[in-house]
Formats: structure tokens, C-alpha cells, sequence
């Protein structure tokens, strides 16, 4: 066994767990400029639900496709899948945990 190629992690908050849903909702913004995507990931973990959202501006996002006010395409994560994020950025809103930024690692066996 080669032991000089061990990847390492950097320190930091991380989640793992399985994708249980997700959804997208369009918004219009306040100042009247355009729209935005919201992409909502549910991921179950040992102790409950965390939840991954995603602001999307469809006119720089090819990822993003609306008609009028529904969002026809987005990116998802494969449902019922194991997903490893290293969380960038959260936040806690009524005992929710709710990650705002992060970065999919790839999958470790």
C-alpha cells in the first residue's frame, strides 16, 4: 500500500448524507432588475434535515432555464444518493441548519 499519496481534508465543517428532495422556486427581484432561482436540497444526516440552498441568476447560470414563473430545468442532485459537502457558508433559522455555500467533494469509499 502506497501511504505517500493520502489525501488529507482541510479543516472545516462538513456534511454527509443521502438527497432526499429537491425543488426550485423562481423570484422576482425587489429593485425590479429580473429574477432569481432558488434550488432547495434536503439531505438527510444521522441526527435530522439539513438544508442546502442554491441562488441562482438564470441569465449567467446555463444550468437554470424558467418560462415565465416556472423553473423548467435546475441542478439537482441525484436522489437517494450519498452527498459530501464541505460548507463554505450557513446559517440556523428556527433550529433549522440551513447551508448557503459549499462545495461537493468527491465520493470517499
Amino acid at each position: 500500500m502506497d501511504h505517500t499519496k493520502a489525501e488529507t481534508l482541510a479543516g472545516g465543517l462538513y456534511v454527509r448524507g443521502l438527497v432526499v428532495s429537491s425543488s426550485a422556486n423562481v423570484y422576482q427581484r425587489k429593485d425590479g432588475t429580473g429574477s432569481f432561482v432558488k434550488v432547495q436540497h434536503e439531505i438527510a444526516t444521522q441526527p435530522g434535515i439539513v438544508h442546502f440552498e442554491q441562488y441562482l441568476d438564470p441569465k449567467e447560470s446555463k444550468e437554470v432555464r424558467i418560462e415565465g414563473d416556472k423553473v423548467v430545468a435546475y441542478p439537482q442532485l441525484p436522489q437517494f444518493s450519498q452527498v459530501n459537502l464541505r460548507v463554505t457558508k450557513y446559517r440556523i433559522d428556527r433550529d433549522r441548519f440551513i447551508v448557503t455555500g459549499a462545495e461537493q467533494m468527491p465520493e470517499t469509499s
